[in-house]
């Protein structure tokens, strides 16, 4: 993630998801083996193929531009201690997989509630 947050674009090798992305659209940064939320930010660009290397491990042709804030992981929120508070993964015991994969598309006031821990953890280590 941090070196999507540093050339300010996401890829993918399937565009499924991406394709639907709108300038504007709220991203969360989920950190898979951390398990981890750890930034905030927008889509700046909608979804355009792209065979230029941007990425190590892979070429990621399919892409959105973004505008990510990525927070120390000392400021990390651990997924867990918000699943039973988020839509997306009420009554779920394997909520992971819903966020497996890239990119995906969780209710607005779950993004809000994600965000304001990141702040309030921002805050709260200064």
């Amino acid at each position: 993630m941090e070196a999507c947050a540093n050339i300010g674009v996401y890829g993918l090798n399937h565009g499924s998801q991406l394709s639907k992305m709108r300038v504007g659209d709220k991203l969360v940064a989920y950190i898979r083996k951390e398990t981890t939320f750890s930034g905030i930010g927008e889509v700046t660009k909608e979804y355009y193929l792209d065979d230029k290397p941007a990425f190590e491990g892979g070429l990621f042709p399919n892409r959105v531009g973004i505008k990510l804030e990525l927070f120390p992981q000392d400021n990390a929120i651990n997924a867990w201690s918000l699943t039973d508070n988020l839509e997306f993964s009420q009554g779920k015991l394997q909520w992971q997989g819903a966020l497996a994969g890239g990119m995906r598309k969780i209710p607005f006031a779950d993004y809000k509630k994600i965000a304001d821990a990141l702040s309030q953890a921002a805050v709260t280590a200064r």
